[in-house]
């Protein structure tokens, strides 16, 4: 697949806020997921104890992803 330089740059962005996103608010993005269960799915969602930590996990392979993504870019 071939993707602009805006795209590639867009990639990247993305990728660095969605890893940022996971590291600075679990608990925001847990409640949506929460809401967005229910609303869809008709699914009662109820974290675990360490859910935050996982998020925020999530967050850390994220923002490495994002400097491979950046790497390969150059």
């Amino acid at each position: 697949m071939r993707l602009s330089t805006i795209e590639r740059r867009l990639v990247w962005i993305g990728t660095a806020l969605a890893g940022i996103v996971h590291l600075l608010v679990p608990g925001l993005l847990l409640r949506t997921a929460r809401i967005g269960y229910r609303v869809t799915l008709a699914v009662d969602f109820r974290p675990r104890s360490g859910a935050r930590g996982r998020v925020r996990a999530v967050g850390i392979g994220l923002l490495a992803l994002a400097a491979v993504v950046r790497r390969l870019q150059r």
